[in-house]
């Protein structure tokens, strides 16, 4: 029996061991998302719908400290607010790779369900936590710092950061028009389809061909020539949503969809648009679901006749 209790006190000690490093911070020293990829200063553009990773650096002085064992590693209160600085409860905050984010407790010392994770992050834009394209918010975080006692707290920056976040609506393509192409269409040569598209470019459309009313083939991908728009935090909502012309035409910064027709087949081309993306929506660390253009566009290749002579009843 006593043998039991001892066995069971080392397995309570063991598990509560373990419950307290699962529970400490997991602070990294870099941005996931690399050096290369992010940036501060600046306002965040992002698409409804997608999740966006977050992140600050540890004080210094306290990373120094945390590093030569005297502190724990600090915590960050990550909240969102309207514009107008309210704060909007109920936001899930995520990791980088969007797995659930420990939410730090009482052993950190603070209060469970406080509102304090690790210095990087991952949000989710959706309506479903309710945010709305078109609309400013922000994020906030305030470092706090975690004392080696169980009893003295850590101190907390009265001054949070902020950083502006604009949420904009998705990309969207349509066709102008239903058909083209016919005489002087020919085998072998580009054709653009005329489309008009809302975003902030760089647009990539992703489409499938089928010829003379068969399968679609594989999936292709091209890149509108087509000029982004100079953006600010004044006019980024109404220039995301701004229709611009894709003229159809190979001229310089203004082409449509670049469809290459195949040597030597007559006929006509269905051409669908399954998806496209501009440069804010590819953002998102999740695929964002495929969102194209209704309806098809035909191009028609249509050969030129070469009148063959007339002939007549011979002469006698």
């Amino acid at each position: 029996m006593k043998t039991n209790r001892f066995f069971r006190v080392i397995t309570l000690a063991i598990f509560g061991t373990m419950t307290m490093v699962s529970l400490q911070a997991q602070n990294v020293a870099t941005p996931s998302a690399g050096a290369a990829n992010v940036e501060s200063g600046t306002s965040d553009y992002v698409t409804i719908g997608s999740r966006v990773p977050y992140y600050v650096q540890t004080d210094p002085t306290i990373q120094a400290m945390t590093d030569a064992g005297t502190m724990k590693a600090s915590i960050f209160r990550w909240f969102v607010t309207s514009a107008a600085d309210v704060t909007i409860p109920g936001i899930g905050i995520l990791k980088y790779d969007g797995t659930a984010a420990t939410e730090y407790d009482a052993f950190r010392n603070v209060q469970a369900g406080s509102g304090y994770y690790d210095n990087e992050i991952s949000i989710v834009w959706s309506t479903a936590q309710g945010f709305a394209a078109g609309t400013q918010y922000k994020v906030k975080v305030a470092e706090k710092s975690v004392t080696t006692s169980s009893t003295i707290q850590g101190c907390e920056d009265a001054t949070p950061e902020e950083l502006n976040v604009f949420v904009l609506a998705r990309p969207t393509v349509a066709f102008d028009g239903t058909e083209g192409g016919g005489c002087g269409t020919n085998p072998g040569t580009d054709f653009y389809v005329p489309l008009t598209v809302t975003g902030l470019g760089n647009w990539e459309v992703t489409y499938t061909v089928s010829y003379n009313g068969g399968a679609a083939g594989a999936p292709q991908t091209y890149t509108l020539n087509l000029a982004a728009p100079a953006v600010n935090d004044a006019n980024v909502i109404a220039e995301s949503t701004t229709p611009r012309t894709a003229a159809g035409t190979p001229t310089s910064g203004t082409d449509g969809l670049r469809v290459s027709l195949p040597a030597a087949q007559y006929g006509y081309y269905d051409i669908a648009i399954t998806n496209i993306t501009d440069r804010i929506s590819r953002k998102s660390q999740d695929v964002l679901a495929a969102q194209g253009a209704a309806g098809t566009y035909r191009i028609y290749v249509v050969p030129t006749p070469t009148t063959s002579p007339i002939q007549h009843l011979k002469n006698l």
